[in-house]
């Protein structure tokens, strides 16, 4: 069994989702915001969200041949997408042609991957270079300095995070023999693709390209097969050709900017790869007339009749950077497949950057051991990537699931001390836990998270050993970006009162009026025998002890004892002795508002519970009788000395690392992977509910 040598955690400083707050506005060209449009079914079960991309929520079937309609759109130029433009024709509306964008997805579109970008053509279409395309219009237009600015700024981020248009292939450095002389990467396609014809070109435009490249004197010579030809789903045109002339055929798997890394010259007839060559400055050849052609930024070598007339309508000597406006600012359009809604191109290309570290970052087979049925999706989703795969065992997996992994995975560490030191010596043992902001509703009655965190060192909770939130926190360097945004972050959460589990709560007394005068400390509760209690440092206080402790210390003080939720709801037990409550506290307390309770204490208590995190995010003043994870920074009052040393962090630092770096966030509206302030958006619109009887079941049976 081979390890895959990704590693499955990796924290890395996110982009700023700030940057770029562009006000788009939509061109005259496209439809107009809401319009009336009209698809065939099909179109629209490619892509759901076509109507917020162009902004509209008045998507109509066109198979309703007389319904109202201010236009038509269809897919490519393929036979509906013709019936589609009959029909415009016919009723004497617009007609718009769609493809996807030029950054797309994180995965192929066959694959289910979901897009962030489409072009919409009135014109034409870009691949078609036998007739005029929006783009061309565009590109003769010229662009604005503000543009320029951004095209530049995207530019950078395409190189930096290595972008293209499916992003999901690996990345890994390529080797080549030395050489003296150029190195030509030659790029196949597949045959009969509309991208091919619409250039111009056919399958001569293939062989007069490999024939030119093996004139050239002293260089290595090689082919990109395209992956659908490498999986035996397509045929292409070089790569039998360049097997019999004895060229190296390139057939991994492996992300287009590591081959740029290594050759001098990129030669295509219209693939998409002479534009990501472009980018990174690398000579681009072409032999058809790819979109990007005719410009001047390409040598162009095409010669038929389609060339012949494009290259006389693009006359225009646009530079790279107008060049790119024009066909990711002007032409694309964006939409935020996690939010539903249009967006800028900066956002989405944030959301491929996510997605793309996540998709990279999840790599081999994952053994899911020990794991509760209705746990089975939620954890799937959380590991799930184009090269992942995610299987469950019982207790001890057996030899055979063993030698299928590359990673075993247990729920925190209850699960991962009852695997064997034989079966954790020979996989990696990955743990995982529920975020800090998980749900709206309870993990105890089965309410899917929103977010986890997956830990190769430990897991935060456990003060024992290292946890990869403590390396995390130790060791990053907290860039003024990751701060603003934190800070940000912070004061979404204060002010939408999100809290871990965001129950409904039941009124709040005057709390200060029940004090009368005296100072009020709150008590924060715990579930009895809880993991962070056992593995907190806490010597296993019990909440009656933590009582006792806090009224000994304050004896005129008013002390409030908050009950834990599950203890409330009855899932991990009986609530507090209440005899033992009335004798050290003088007002118990269960779901109430927890912004109200935390602005009225003028201390809080805890041992190790996730109150204390929440406190500390208000500015209140929190003394910590265990160690949990937001202990031993300088933010907060400390009856436990750390066993490792700690450092002094600043509470945004302590915020980007707990909420931003350390977790993994899911969309609970669109199963989709997301950032934390995604997920604020959704907890802050959500209404607790308790989950059904039928519904209960179902996620027991792990179907919901």
């Amino acid at each position: 069994m081979n390890v895959i040598a990704a590693p499955p955690i990796a924290y890395s400083a996110p982009v700023v989702l700030d940057e770029f707050r562009v006000a788009e506005t939509t061109p005259e060209w496209l439809p107009q915001k809401n319009a009336r449009l009209l698809a065939f079914t099909p179109t629209l079960l490619r892509f759901p969200l076509i109507g917020a991309a162009l902004d509209t929520s008045r998507m109509g079937s066109a198979e309703l041949l007389t319904r109202p309609a201010d236009g038509v759109i269809g897919w490519g130029q393929k036979p509906l997408a013709r019936a589609a433009k009959q029909l415009a024709q016919m009723r004497g509306l617009p007609f718009w042609s769609l493809e996807d964008g030029f950054l797309r997805s994180v995965g192929l579109g066959k694959a289910g991957a979901h897009a962030v970008s489409i072009v919409a053509d009135d014109v034409g279409i870009y691949f078609n270079a036998a007739k005029p395309s929006r783009l061309e219009l565009l590109i003769g237009a010229g662009i604005g300095d503000h543009d320029l600015c951004r095209s530049r700024a995207i530019q950078k981020q395409i190189i930096e995070h290595r972008l293209t248009k499916y992003n999901h292939l690996p990345d890994y450095p390529f080797s080549l023999a030395p050489t003296t002389g150029r190195r030509i990467l030659l790029i196949d396609q597949v045959t009969a693709d509309y991208s091919v014809s619409g250039a111009g070109a056919d399958e001569q435009t293939f062989r007069r390209m490999l024939q030119e490249a093996l004139t050239v004197p002293g260089a290595t010579v090689l082919v990109k097969s395209h992956p659908d030809i490498v999986a035996g789903f397509a045929r292409g045109y070089l790569t039998q050709l360049a097997a019999e002339a004895n060229v190296h055929i390139v057939t991994e798997n492996i992300s287009p900017h590591a081959l740029l890394d290594v050759v001098d010259e990129v030669w295509t007839v219209s693939s998409q790869f002479g534009f990501d060559a472009l980018i990174r400055s690398v000579p681009v050849k072409t032999f058809g007339v790819p979109f990007y052609a005719g410009w001047g930024l390409t040598t162009d070598w095409a010669d038929s009749p389609v060339a012949r007339a494009a290259f006389a309508r693009r006359t225009r000597r646009p530079d790279l950077d107008s060049f790119v406006a024009a066909a990711l600012l002007h032409y694309s359009r964006y939409v935020d497949p996690v939010t539903r809604k249009a967006t800028t191109a900066e956002k989405a290309i944030e959301r491929l950057i996510a997605w793309r570290h996540h998709a990279l970052a999840r790599r081999g087979t994952y053994l899911c051991v020990g794991f509760s049925k209705h746990k089975h999706r939620s954890v799937k989703r959380f590991l799930s990537g184009p090269w992942s795969t995610v299987r469950f065992s019982q207790s001890q997996p057996n030899a055979k699931e063993l030698a299928r992994a590359d990673y075993l995975v247990s729920w925190g560490q209850q699960e991962a001390t009852r695997i064997t030191d034989k079966i954790t010596r020979s996989l990696p043992m990955l743990r995982m836990e529920d975020g800090f902001i998980r749900s709206v509703g309870l993990g105890s009655q089965l309410i899917p998270a929103s977010s986890l965190c997956l830990d190769r060192d430990g897991i935060y909770f456990d003060a024992t050993r290292e946890s990869g939130l403590e390396r995390l926190l130790l060791n990053t360097e907290f860039t003024p970006a990751l701060l603003d945004r934190a800070a940000r972050l912070r004061q979404s959460i204060v002010q939408h009162k999100v809290t871990k589990y965001n129950l409904h709560s039941t009124p709040a007394p005057d709390y200060h009026h029940l004090a009368a005068g005296r100072p009020v400390i709150l008590v924060a509760g715990q579930v009895p025998g809880d993991a962070s209690l056992r593995y907190g440092l806490t010597n296993s206080v019990s909440n009656i002890d933590l009582l006792k402790v806090v009224r000994a210390q304050h004896p005129q003080a008013f002390v409030i004892f908050k009950e834990h939720p599950d203890m409330l709801a009855g899932k991990r037990g009986m609530v507090s002795d209440p005899e033992q409550l009335a004798q050290y506290s003088d007002l118990v307390v269960g779901n109430v508002p927890v912004d109200s309770l935390l602005a009225a204490s003028d201390e809080i208590h805890v041992a190790t519970s996730l109150i204390g995190f929440e406190a500390v995010m208000r500015g209140r003043q929190v003394w910590c009788h265990g160690l949990p994870f937001y202990a031993g920074w300088g933010l907060t009052h400390d009856y436990v000395s750390p066993l490792r040393p700690r450092k002094y962090l600043t509470l945004d630092a302590l915020v980007a690392g707990a909420l931003i770096l350390y977790p993994l966030y899911f969309s609970a509206r669109t199963n989709l992977l997301c950032e934390v302030e995604d997920v604020i958006e959704e907890l802050h619109g959500e209404t607790p509910t308790e989950p059904s009887l039928l519904k209960t079941a179902l996620r027991m049976m792990g179907w919901s």
